[in-house]
């Protein structure tokens, strides 16, 4: 698209971003470039399917997502609770989508990461160029502190983006590493080994071979994580499997389950559940999940057996997941996860076949029920389109 024409769609489209309204009409993708010049074009969109659950009335709350008021290339969001999101562009900004506006920036420190909101703050974990990096912010995104796990850990590592979890009273930080699983008490500064899988951790039948992911759960009294696991004995030609388990933050009470039928990609943290997306290799349409304060496993099914290869997304309390199915065009399928009903259906299409050959991001607003969408944000080439949508009914 010439620039011309793509500027002149800009400014139609910034009057039409700020309502999200709950009429029908073509959902605005906004590409992110420099402040000064915003290409746009539109990213139309189908519903296919839309059907309400008793649970899903009453009033929704005011979203907005405009994409102007970020710089540089759009590449990424996380909650931050109260209809809030860290924007991931040339800075990171606390974006309110209620009100449509930039709360406060700061300078982005990562890439990619995993957010958990604390008491007037928040603590982001992932990967830097020195390794696993936790950076501790207030809530008007002063930084507080700043760690590096690999130096804290001194003779160990993290091997995974997901490798790190912080309590959400702010106090604990939970590592999986190489070696093993670590305790780090951030009042204190004392770090206490809970699994040495050199040592061969693990139940009468299961060892643990890796940790890839974690999260506190039952008050941040137990850790659930997942990695690999072997036999206990060992058995001849079997190769690591799947596991998933849990235990007590002082090393107590391990559980783990083998689930080589089922093997996890990622644990997605959410307020009230973890959810466990498959690798799309042995994906089957059925997400697994974990109640956070019981510790119950729970599944869920979608309406294809096809869903879940192409990414599956969790809304900030868990109270939905959606599925993106890529072929030429984008099909996100939203479900009610008490119900397990599919609630609602979006088809996205864009000329450019570059925006469909990667999974895209996908974040759910469970208090306004509405979806945004970015397409391209890891792809340097193209520009970041947006888009959003509700999933719900007043």
């Amino acid at each position: 698209m010439k620039k011309a024409l793509c500027i002149t769609l800009a400014l139609l489209f910034t009057l039409a971003l700020p309502a999200c309204s709950k009429a029908d009409s073509p959902d605005p993708a906004v590409s992110a470039s420099a402040p000064s010049s915003i290409p746009a074009a539109f990213v139309p969109s189908s519903d296919s399917q839309r059907e309400q659950s008793p649970s899903q009335g009453g009033t929704f709350a005011n979203c907005t997502f405009n994409p102007t008021l970020f710089g540089g290339k759009l590449r990424s969001c996380a909650y931050a609770g109260n209809g809030t999101l860290l924007v991931q562009a040339d800075k990171l900004y606390l974006y309110d989508t209620t009100t449509s506006s930039v709360l406060a920036t700061a300078e982005t420190p990562l890439r990619d990461f995993d957010v958990q909101i604390i008491d007037r703050g928040y603590i982001l974990s992932g990967m830097g160029d020195d390794g696993m990096m936790v950076y501790i912010y207030d809530d008007s995104l002063s930084l507080h502190r700043e760690i590096s796990v690999d130096e804290l850990l001194a003779d160990d590592f993290t091997v995974s983006e997901t490798g790190v979890a912080a309590s959400t009273d702010g106090k604990k930080l939970a590592i999986a590493a190489m070696r093993g699983l670590y305790l780090y008490d951030l009042e204190s500064g004392k770090l206490t080994a809970l699994l040495d899988l050199t040592r061969n951790a693990g139940t009468s039948n299961i060892g643990v071979s890796m940790l890839y992911g974690l999260a506190f759960v039952q008050g941040n009294s137990q850790l659930a994580f997942y990695g690999g696991g072997t036999s206990i004995p060992a058995v001849n030609g079997e190769d690591n499997f799947s596991i998933y388990g849990s235990i007590a933050v002082d090393g107590s009470n391990l559980k783990l389950t083998k689930s080589s039928a089922y093997d996890i990609e990622e644990m997605q943290s959410r307020a009230g559940r973890l959810f466990c997306p498959q690798i799309f290799t042995k994906n089957n349409g059925t997400l697994l999940w974990i109640d956070r304060a019981t510790g119950k496993v729970n599944t869920l099914s979608f309406a294809t057996g096809e869903e879940g290869k192409d990414g599956v997304y969790s809304s900030e309390w868990g109270k939905y997941v959606a599925t993106a199915v890529l072929a030429g065009n984008l099909t996100i399928r939203i479900y009610d996860v008490d119900s397990g009903k599919l609630i609602a259906t979006k088809v996205i299409e864009n000329a450019n076949a570059a925006y469909f050959n990667r999974i895209p991001r996908i974040y759910l607003l469970d208090d306004a029920k509405t979806a945004v969408i970015l397409l391209g944000g890891g792809i340097n080439e193209i520009d970041t389109l947006v888009s959003t949508f509700e999933f719900g009914e007043s």
